[in-house]
């Protein structure tokens, strides 16, 4: 990868899948690698007078599908966030959301709360850190532009649930289900780099279909509206 300037804004997201309609839709060219050892590609461009980097996980090269999870959205961050020194972190994916909070698929959220619902360490403060709780600012026009819900975010590493994360979900009233923001945050946050998260439902958490389903259903669909929402949402940065 060539040495590039920094960036406005960077932009995270897991999967190529997700990814595509936003290059397309901001016209960003692909730039290479970010470390010639890791498979995360980066993508950057000149929008409304910005500079925006777009940056993926990649591909795994022994099993070939898109790198998911939490230990990869910390690493590609770290990476991301020390090569092109954002003013803004944009995590953009799509979630499982819950009906009964009255998700329905792709229905963008906004969460400003994020936790980890798969991380359990029953030992003082560690118990704490696994939770790894953190919230954010809200950015009222930025959610106003792309219509976004307000709620909480819970990250884990697995597409499934077991039934003490379904009561996890109730007792803390998480209304969107990911893979990778609270693991971004936490790395955005010794950055010092303001974090938002938008995310478009795919699946329903509470719903009798099968998640695995319910995502290959409808991701061209969610991807589609999650591109429309960082399209309005890179306008108003870009306007501020």
């Amino acid at each position: 990868m060539t040495e590039r300037n920094t960036s406005d804004l960077l932009i995270q997201v897991a999967m190529r899948a997700e990814a595509l309609p936003i290059i397309h839709l901001l016209s960003l060219k692909p730039i290479g690698r970010m470390d010639p050892n890791l498979p995360s590609e980066l993508w950057q461009g000149i929008v409304h007078g910005h500079c925006i980097s777009l940056v993926t996980n990649g591909c795994d090269p022994e099993f070939d599908c898109d790198r998911i999870g939490t230990e990869s959205a910390a690493i590609v961050a770290f990476l991301a966030l020390r090569i092109t020194r954002p003013k803004l972190i944009f995590n953009a994916g799509t979630c499982g959301g819950f009906a009964s909070q009255g998700a329905t698929i792709g229905d963008i959220y906004m969460p400003t709360r994020f936790l980890f619902h798969d991380q359990r360490v029953a030992l003082p403060k560690f118990d704490a850190f696994a939770k790894g709780e953190k919230t954010t600012a809200d950015f009222p026009k930025i959610r106003s532009a792309t219509n976004a819900k307000h709620g909480t975010c819970s990250t884990g590493s697995s597409l499934d649930t077991t039934v003490d994360e379904m009561a996890f979900f109730a007792a803390e009233s998480v209304t969107c289900k990911d893979m990778e923001a609270a693991a971004i945050i936490r790395v955005a946050r010794d950055f010092q780099t303001p974090f938002i998260a938008l995310k478009a439902v795919t699946d329903l958490v509470d719903h009798r279909q099968t998640v695995q389903e319910s995502f290959l259903t409808n991701l061209k669909f969610a991807t589609g509206r999650l591109a429309d929402a960082v399209g309005h949402a890179a306008r108003v940065f870009s306007a501020v």
